[in-house]
């Protein structure tokens, strides 16, 4: 506190003696200059209060008909933030204790006031609520921080148990803050072994800078994050806290993904435009000398070696052709279109090769006249590649493939699950490239093809699976 400051001071007191004597004391206090005010009447007091131009009150107790309780409650109404201090004839801990929970800096007794206790109250009082002063204009910005950021924060306990949650998560999660704070951060996780490694790693350093992880929102969509931690202790029994931000990148991922998939498109083009190129030239010179040799030798039945040679020549060109066509960018022909008139298409589509093999296809259409703008053709063809590789995983008279949707919020969700024998972890990276298969006389198209249309239509897909439990195709289309 600067000692060349001038204090101004108001003091309540219904007694001239009381305002005498105290006034006289102030006036002994050498370390800081004072201005006095004198309110002798609870209603003057409230005037000077409604001013709000002091730096410290002194309120007596007793005032009439109304205590300075009382008017410690039409401070806080009028908007003083100085300091309060309660003035008494006689030591009463029932009174000190009721002006402390309203908001009194200090409580002293008229008899045992000295310059020495009053000026320390003064300036302990005055040290105190420039310290608070800071301390809330901190909390404001925190509070402001935390509520403005465009990324989650959430203090949990050491249970994980959300304590506080700005209202970002409503955006990122789709939960009302009221939700989120009755819920357990666990809920969060894709993969409760992630929340292991993550609260693991927290607690070996004590912060955690980057943790990479899978979150789900309420409608179980995937979010791809990064989790930036700390642990605090707050309280004397050191209670533990967890103090994380949310970064959402799903947004980047999936930018990241699907430039990874359309230059992987490009290249596969560019490759099969130069296998075509140079496969074809030999194939043609081939075919024409097998023609030549059956004209020159003049045999009425072909020899079964001429035969075999074109045959797989027309293979060899067949395939050329189908990799041409699967590297050229699709084409669409939009239109409205009901999503569940594009589901069952490719249900009867299926239903052939499900019936060889006695699969049963069940289905739970939570839909009314959802209509998306669409390539009706191609989106067929998108799903029909994902339900043939389920109706090609699971074993025969075993199998079961389920087919579900909703829709909510503008988007159309599809899900084609089943129990076959899963992915291995080592080809999920891969399953959408193109040409990787893991079937004896497939190419490898089929997925490649699905997730280009989607991503073409503006949608997305990803999967879930486990080994010897099944699979299950996520898609998301956006309603008209």
């Amino acid at each position: 506190m600067d000692q060349k400051e001038n204090i101004k001071v108001l003091l309540v007191e219904d007694d001239e003696d009381d305002y005498i004597l105290f006034k006289e004391i102030l006036n002994e206090i050498k370390i800081n200059s004072y201005s006095l005010t004198w309110a002798c009447t609870y209603e003057k007091a409230l005037e000077f209060i409604s001013k709000n131009e002091h730096d410290i009150y002194f309120f007596d107790y007793l005032l009439g008909a109304r205590t300075g309780l009382d008017l410690i409650q039409e401070s806080i109404i009028a908007g003083i933030n100085s300091p309060i201090i309660i003035l008494t004839g006689l030591g009463n801990q029932e009174t000190d204790l009721k002006a402390m929970k309203l908001g009194a800096a200090d409580y002293l007794v008229k008899d045992e006031i000295d310059v020495k206790k009053l000026e320390r109250s003064i300036r302990y009082c005055i040290e105190q609520n420039q310290m608070l002063k800071k301390l809330k204009a901190s909390e404001t910005k925190f509070r402001s921080v935390f509520e403005n950021s465009h990324d989650v924060i959430y203090l949990s306990d050491k249970l994980g148990n959300i304590i506080d949650i700005n209202k970002s998560a409503e955006r990122l999660f789709g939960y009302s803050r009221e939700e989120m704070l009755a819920m357990n951060t666990a809920a969060l996780y894709e993969n409760e072994k992630d929340r292991e490694k993550f609260i693991e790693e927290l607690h070996k350093n004590g912060n955690c800078p980057s943790f990479e992880v899978v979150l789900k929102d309420k409608s179980w969509n995937k979010k791809y994050c990064t989790l930036t931690a700390n642990i605090e202790k707050i309280g004397e029994n050191s209670d533990i806290y967890y103090q994380v931000i949310i970064h959402d990148m799903t947004m980047r991922k999936r930018a990241e993904h699907d430039l990874i998939t359309a230059e992987k498109l490009a290249i596969v083009g560019r490759i099969a435009r130069t296998l075509a190129h140079e496969v074809r030239n030999p194939l043609t010179s081939i075919n024409l000398s097998v023609e030549q040799l059956e004209e020159e030798l003049d045999v009425k039945n072909s020899s079964p070696f001429f035969e075999i040679i074109k045959r797989n020549s027309k293979r060899i060109n067949d395939l050329v052709t189908e990799l041409i066509e699967n590297s050229k960018p699709t084409e669409l022909n939009e239109a409205p279109i009901l999503i569940q008139t594009i589901l069952q298409n490719t249900i009867d589509l299926a239903r052939d090769r499900a019936e060889l093999k006695n699969i049963k296809i069940l289905t739970d259409f939570n839909l009314k006249d959802e209509t998306i703008i669409a390539d009706e053709a191609n989106l067929t063809i998108a799903f029909l590649n994902i339900l043939i590789n389920a109706i090609e995983a699971v074993r025969e008279d075993i199998g079961i493939i389920k087919i579900s949707s909703n829709c909510n919020n503008n988007k159309c969700y599809i899900s084609i699950e089943d129990n076959g024998y899963g992915i291995d972890e080592h080809h999920l990276t891969k399953i959408f490239e193109p040409y990787f298969t893991n079937k004896p006389n497939g190419m490898g198209l089929g997925l490649a093809a699905s997730q280009n249309i989607i991503n073409i239509h503006k949608g997305r897909i990803d999967l879930e699976t486990e080994l010897r439990k099944g699979t299950k195709f996520n898609i998301e289309l956006n309603m008209i």
